[in-house]
């Protein structure tokens, strides 16, 4: 969805705060940057967007996360078997229809009720960072499946920096400013939405393991940041 990454800027706040030892980014970027590609590919509409990762028989990560999920590669095998106008019907009854609106939005300012400043906050994290999205994808930035890809960018920029001796205080900041008030105060809640209104739809089961993932993946931050 997003251009190539770019180099990002300093937090502002990066002289306040910093990454203990127990954060070796040469371990656990590459694996969280996958995992953040993987959920992203899941979250985003099969009519819009084309799966990169989701979609090849990747290997899984082992190393550097922070939780272990025993069902997500067998939940993802069946989303690649699944016939495509099924799961098409099941995305599109959940998140895109509906004479009131989708039944559970998947979209971070519909589910939370349009608070005044979200979108234009999440805008700006994407404009310092130097993250561009596609122009079919710009009018939604609070997206599930886009907000999930910006964090796999700033996992991206972080290995990146690792490997290169660069700058990735900044985008491991980033990553748990944006992850507190944009991913886990929400997900949950959309995950326990679907299973609700449908216990049995397969992208309520997918969303509860990334749910659980983006949880222990923050937790795993604030015990990194000084």
């Amino acid at each position: 969805m997003s251009k190539q990454p770019r180099q990002s800027t300093r937090n502002s706040d990066a002289a306040d705060r910093n990454v203990n030892h127990l954060r070796d980014a040469g371990v656990t970027a590459p694996g969280r940057c996958l995992m953040y590609a993987l959920f992203s590919d899941i979250a985003a509409s099969p009519f819009d967007a084309e799966a990169v990762v989701a979609s090849e028989g990747i290997e899984f990560p082992v190393h550097g996360l922070p939780c272990e999920l025993p069902t997500l590669e067998a939940l993802v095998q069946e989303w690649r078997l699944k016939d495509r106008d099924e799961l098409k019907r099941e995305y599109s009854g959940l998140f895109e229809v509906g004479s009131n609106g989708p039944p559970v939005p998947i979209r971070e300012d519909l589910h939370r009720q349009q608070p005044a400043g979200l979108r234009e906050d999440i805008v700006r994290f994407y404009d310092f960072f130097g993250y561009g999205l596609e122009e079919k994808f710009a009018w939604a930035p609070d997206h599930l499946s886009v907000e999930l890809e910006f964090m796999h960018f700033l996992c991206f920029q972080e290995a990146d920096a690792f490997v290169n001796e660069g700058d990735a205080l900044s985008a491991q900041l980033a990553q748990i400013d944006f992850a507190e008030r944009h991913l886990v105060s929400w997900v949950s809640e959309l995950a326990a939405k679907i299973i609700e209104l449908q216990p049995d739809a397969f992208y309520g089961k997918l969303i509860a393991v990334m749910s659980e993932f983006l949880v222990k993946d923050f937790e795993w931050q604030q015990g990194t940041i000084d």
